[in-house]
């Protein structure tokens, strides 16, 4: 029921609605505060003030909006319906994926996209808000080598384990993913509470999305992933009520959100509910 919901258009016409988040960057133009409807023949316009194609389940686009949270950066959001996606999508996206910014800048427009791009991004266009990575050149460069690693291995290992249904390639696969982050814990600042010291950073949001939603091995495949991690335990204590992580969590009216994510990926991905804590005693 919920997944249909979710996928289907709220109108008979499939409908997209642009939003903002609160704070924007000096001298831009301020974006509307309201929602919008528009009909799916209807293109947003394009302005100086960047627009984001956006959708409330995919991880990719919740790095953003993590960064943004963090940066304290306003930018309009299109929110697209990904199982019926408007023609005028590849004006904003060439691969019709989401995340995707599009702006005008000196008269030409520019369309942005791959999740870990736009994170620099932010990072560079919101240039008043707070640094999203502090530190001395090497600590930055450890910062990048933690997204380049978490984004090469256990983004992958978490979809292998959502979609897997046999118990020996189970296990196999949270040895691997549990070896991720035994490295992760050891390249974390050591007193945190946040990947690379007191505040969130880049590094925090780049990673987030997958350790947030780890909820969806815990329901559906009967794994507490983070058994044995402490320093991962009360890094996602700490991440998940932060002020700045709250304000990103934008389900659908009247949908939790960690329900929402366990019932979508079930359907999509996992088949539903599968015991696999015979193969995790495995690993």
């Amino acid at each position: 029921q919920l997944v249909r919901y979710l996928c289907k258009p709220i109108l008979k016409v499939n409908t997209v609605f642009v939003r903002s988040y609160p704070g924007i960057r000096e001298g831009a133009p301020r974006p509307a505060q309201v929602f919008h409807k528009m009909a799916q023949q209807d293109i947003p316009e394009v302005t100086e003030a960047p627009l984001m194609c956006y959708n409330w389940m995919c991880p990719y686009v919740h790095r953003v909006t993590l960064a943004l949270a963090h940066k304290q950066a306003t930018i309009n959001m299109v929110d697209i319906d990904l199982a019926n996606k408007p023609a005028w999508l590849p004006k904003f996206s060439p691969h019709g994926k989401v995340p995707a910014v599009t702006y005008n800048e000196n008269g030409q427009q520019q369309v942005l996209y791959e999740s870990l791009v736009l994170l620099q991004w932010v990072e560079d266009y919101f240039s008043k808000g707070p640094e999203l990575l502090p530190g001395t050149p090497a600590q930055k460069a450890k910062g990048r080598i933690i997204i380049s690693r978490f984004d090469g291995a256990a983004v992958s290992k978490f979809y292998q384990m959502v979609r897997c249904s046999d118990e020996s390639s189970f296990a196999e696969l949270l040895h691997g993913l549990k070896s991720e982050f035994a490295w992760l814990e050891e390249s974390m600042d050591p007193t945190g509470p946040f990947m690379m010291g007191p505040t969130p950073t880049m590094v925090d949001a780049a990673c987030a999305p997958w350790l947030l939603r780890l909820c969806v091995l815990q329901k559906l495949r009967n794994v507490d992933v983070l058994a044995g991690f402490p320093k991962l335990q009360k890094w996602l204590a700490a991440y998940k009520s932060h002020p700045d992580v709250v304000k990103t969590i934008k389900p659908p009216p009247n949908v939790d959100w960690e329900q929402g994510m366990i019932d979508i990926y079930g359907d999509k991905y996992a088949g539903g509910f599968k015991d696999m804590s015979k193969a995790a005693a495995q690993a």
